[in-house]
């Protein structure tokens, strides 16, 4: 009689057991088939990082002699994330002053709002990238200088300059300086001259085509006191008010504060509206004048890319007898513009003695406006296999609350030789980098013909060595 295993039951199909040996096989198998395994995945990673970056650049970024890569102190203040801080000191013994900054200039009959831009050589590009408005170089407050975009319009308001004609700057505070013009002449690009801040004055630069720079120069004449809430009708919004031949309604007042020109610390503040035609004769809408000023007496005038943001956007042609139109008045403000009330003044052309004014509850913004703010990492930098082009990989990383956005003028790649051109970038530019996202990056240049090269991006600088 034979033998049977305990642990089977009656009428079951005895069960295979794996021996000793079996396992101690399939140990190595398993472990030489995940070998196997990621080794395929590196060589496909290798594969589809060949095939992307010969889509992006066109050829093979295949890596030659490496280079060594310094990351320098962190130049923070250079950084195009936040608005400059273009606050000015006078000291006098133990007494320091700030001074109000240009919020607006006045210049052949038309206003354009003042933006800060830094000092130094891409002074230009920094105007450049805010159009309609006009660019006053940080620090200059005894010679003011400010950049225009070099548009046709702007060439011909300082061609038409005429010895004697007025400019007027409008202050923070609501001082309003005037100039008279004196000049216009040529100067090569970044003239010391053009900075001095010897006598006051101001001076109004216009790139041309050839690289030279159009300097229109004016005198300083005198200052205004700022404009006070005008005498006569004072109404809260809502409240129909009787100017002449124009009934106004202010309807409400709102701050907008996105918008695809704003600078970082700006932000629009709207005001919707209404006008009818109570008269016999037409209403010209172009000379209307509106002005707004808030609680600390800083005034800020009427801006056509602010007033194109709101519901109706400024008024335009004539408004026939016994017709009324809808408009909106808009205004170029800082993010900290002061409450708790701001004034509305309204008359049917600039100098009328015929005004009304609006009284508009304002509550400050108290908390700070959300940044961004960039952390950029260099994680390998070398030659292509050529020798011609010097190929940077990174990291941006946006460490802030606001969407970043880096551009072409963010990035600038020099050494003794010069600039050095950028042929690829990928991802293409711009690239915007959501809140805690990290964009992965990497740079094409044309070798410098130098040793050594300096990157700055986004006010970080690294310092390239071993190029030749």
């Amino acid at each position: 009689m034979s033998k049977t295993d305990p642990s089977s039951t009656p009428g079951s199909a005895p069960q295979p057991r794996l021996s000793r040996r079996s396992c101690l096989l399939i140990v190595p198998v398993a472990a030489g088939a995940i070998l196997l395994l990621v080794a395929a995945a590196l060589i496909v990673r290798l594969v589809l990082r060949s095939d992307v970056l010969s889509d992006l650049f066109g050829q093979e970024a295949s890596p030659g002699m490496p280079v060594e890569v310094i990351k320098l102190t962190p130049d923070i203040s250079t950084s195009p994330l936040t608005p400059p801080s273009c606050e000015t000191i006078i000291s006098s013994g133990d007494v320091q002053v700030a001074v109000s900054l240009p919020i607006s200039l006045t210049l052949g009959g038309e206003s354009f709002p003042i933006v800060p831009i830094l000092p130094g050589e891409d002074m230009l590009t920094q105007a450049a990238g805010k159009p309609g408005t006009a660019a006053w170089v940080c620090g200059t407050v005894v010679n003011y200088v400010v950049v225009m975009e070099p548009t046709p319009g702007n060439e011909t308001l300082l061609t038409n300059l005429r010895p004697g004609d007025e400019i007027r700057m409008h202050l923070s505070n609501g001082l309003v300086l005037l100039f008279r013009f004196v000049e216009r002449r040529e100067t090569a690009a970044n003239e010391a001259s053009v900075f001095e801040q010897i006598r006051p004055r101001l001076t109004v630069i216009l790139e041309r085509e050839d690289g030279t720079w159009q300097t229109a120069t004016s005198d300083y004449v005198a200052e205004t006191e700022p404009v006070e809430p005008p005498d006569g009708t004072l109404v809260q919004l809502g409240t129909p008010a009787r100017v002449g031949d124009a009934q106004l309604t202010a309807i409400k007042g709102y701050a907008e504060r996105s918008g695809p020109d704003l600078s970082p610390g700006t932000m629009y503040y709207l005001l919707e509206f209404s006008v009818e035609n109570v008269g016999a004769s037409p209403l010209d809408t172009t000379a209307f004048n509106m002005q707004l000023q808030d609680s600390a007496g800083n005034t800020y005038l009427l801006s056509p890319a602010a007033s194109a943001a709101g519901e109706h956007g400024l008024p335009a042609g004539e408004i026939a007898p016994g017709a009324s139109v809808q408009a909106t008045a808009g205004y170029l403000v800082p993010e900290t513009l002061a409450g708790p009330t701001l004034t509305w003044t309204f008359s049917p052309w600039p100098g009328s003695e015929l005004r009304a004014s609006v009284s508009i509850p304002y509550e400050a913004r108290t908390e700070p406006a959300a940044v961004a703010q960039a952390e950029v990492n260099i994680t390998d930098a070398f030659l292509s296999s050529d020798g011609g082009v010097l190929i940077i990989e990174g990291e941006v990383q946006n460490v802030g609350e606001a969407p970043l956005t880096v551009e072409l003028s963010n990035i600038r790649l020099t050494s003794s030789a010069g600039m050095s051109d950028l042929r690829m970038a990928a991802p293409p530019l711009p690239w915007t980098v959501e809140p805690g996202n990290t964009q992965v990056i990497e740079l094409q240049y044309t070798k410098p013909d130098a040793p050594v090269a300096l990157l700055a991006l986004l006010g970080y600088s690294f310092e390239v060595q071993g190029l030749q």
